[in-house]
């Protein structure tokens, strides 16, 4: 039995990648498939080039990728700025779509290593410490260096996020005497939370005690024999 447990958990991370590959991927299909709304547009496209529905289908994304290229090319000789204030201006033209839109914006800057990388430079890993001084850490992100004062106390805005996935998480607003700031880079941070804290050691000082002992039984080593009497 053991041995059989040992070849489950073995496959068990491939399984997991495939699983989730099939999933994204008919996800992907019910959205632009030839069957979906989007993919009859481009069938559409691609039928003033080519008489085969399939073919069309084909040209009709051949048609889209190529002026996403070509707005790329735009982007990288310097029309960002240009492409992001007529698409501001346009998304203004409508207020629940002007909204959504900044919104979305904001977290594909995020994203975008060019991009946003201003808007990362502002942020910062910290630890907030909850209750007295040896109470719980948590590793969060500071959104902003700026306080907030709320009923005559100074907060920081920090974002927790979820693991292993750190898409989601809690906005929180703690007290700015409960947050510390660290050494982490936002890459480390992220580590951390997709490991669930696997990779902690690679970017946390260990406790000499708990590092000693590590060392002098790594994990899978057999237990050390009692002391006889």
């Amino acid at each position: 039995m053991q041995t059989f447990l040992a070849g489950v958990f073995a496959i068990l991370p491939l399984v997991i990648t495939v699983s989730v590959v099939i999933w994204v991927t008919a996800r992907l299909a019910n959205l632009f498939g030839p069957h979906a709304v989007i993919g009859q547009v481009l069938q559409n496209v691609g039928l003033q080039f080519a008489a085969s529905t399939a073919f069309a289908y084909v040209i009709g994304w051949l048609v889209v990728l190529s002026g996403v290229f070509g707005l790329g090319l735009l982007v990288q000789v310097g029309a960002r700025a240009l492409f992001e204030e007529r698409m501001d201006a346009l998304a203004q033209r409508v207020p629940l779509f002007g909204g959504v839109y900044r919104t979305v914006r904001q977290l594909v800057r995020l994203m975008d290593k060019k991009g946003g990388k201003q808007d990362l430079r502002g942020m910062s890993v910290v630890f907030c410490i909850f209750g007295q001084e040896s109470g719980a850490a948590f590793l969060a992100l500071l959104t902003t260096p700026q306080r907030f004062r709320i009923d005559q106390i100074d907060y920081h805005a920090v974002l927790v996020p979820t693991a292993p996935v750190p898409l989601g998480g809690s906005l929180v607003f703690v007290p700015a005497a409960a947050v510390h700031r660290s050494n982490l880079s936002v890459d480390a941070f992220m580590s951390i939370y997709v490991t669930m804290g696997v990779t902690g050691p690679k970017f946390l000082e260990v406790a000499p005690v708990l590092r000693d002992a590590l060392l002098e039984h790594p994990p899978g080593s057999p237990p050390p024999e009692p002391p006889r009497k």
